[in-house]
């Protein structure tokens, strides 16, 4: 039976796979539930953040063994505070991060790489080449600070060569810190060329590879938050 929990309707089905989350995630729609929360880590709440995105009903989230990234985006330390905020359900619509391949992010993707790999990034009036040690595509890091919601940030670590005119340079901000080489910059879309087909990993799971469209999500997400985000 559903479990009434502060108005919301929760079916409450202990599952084993992401396939099966998600055809039941598909009967409470059917259900004209108004919300859908998501309990679990990074992967079950990005699928389920996957069929949300861009429908109605809201989605609320209770993060176990989820990323920093993910609890820091639901405004919460632990699983106390996030059914906590399920009571108040304060919403905020939100754009998150989506694959060619239709795979939707909250947080961010990472380059599968253990060294230098020749990178080839390709924006809308420029691209950008470099040997690359690290690259991650951000809808939000907790350690980038996000300026626009519906761009993605791009955090490479290398030394990277613009085929730009010189108009485009300032687009390229490189860290002032310790860290010398790494560059951000921010974009609505990007592809991403590598010599060899390279993994792209969200939550440290294989979610597409090279060559890869990355983008942010025209639709919205409507997801529940603490009070005090």
């Amino acid at each position: 039976m559903p479990l009434i929990f502060s108005q919301i309707f929760i079916d409450y089905v202990l599952l084993a796979g992401i396939l099966i989350i998600i055809t039941v995630l598909y009967l409470g729609l059917k259900k004209k539930y108004s919300t859908i929360v998501a309990v679990g880590g990074d992967d079950i709440i990005n699928g389920v953040a996957n069929v949300m995105t861009g429908r109605e009903e809201a989605m609320g989230a209770i993060p176990l063994l989820a990323s920093d990234a993910l609890s820091s985006i639901l405004g919460v330390k632990n699983w106390h505070e996030a059914c906590e905020s399920l009571r108040f359900r304060k919403i905020n619509q939100v754009n998150i991060g989506k694959t060619g391949n239709n795979k939707h992010f909250l947080t961010f993707v990472t380059l599968n790489i253990n060294m230098p790999v020749e990178v080839t990034i390709e924006f809308k009036d420029f691209y950008l080449q470099s040997y690359v040690k690290n690259l991650i595509i951000s809808n939000y890091h907790p350690e980038i600070k996000k300026l626009h919601n519906d761009y993605l940030d791009i955090a490479l670590q290398g030394t990277p060569k613009l085929s730009v005119f010189d108009k485009f340079k300032s687009l390229v901000a490189t860290q002032s810190g310790g860290d010398k080489d790494i560059s951000l910059l921010r974009a609505r879309s990007l592809r991403i060329f590598t010599k060899t087909p390279t993994p792209i990993l969200l939550d440290n799971k294989i979610v597409c590879k090279t060559p890869q469209l990355l983008e942010t999500s025209d639709e919205m997400l409507k997801i529940i938050v603490a009070r005090k985000s």
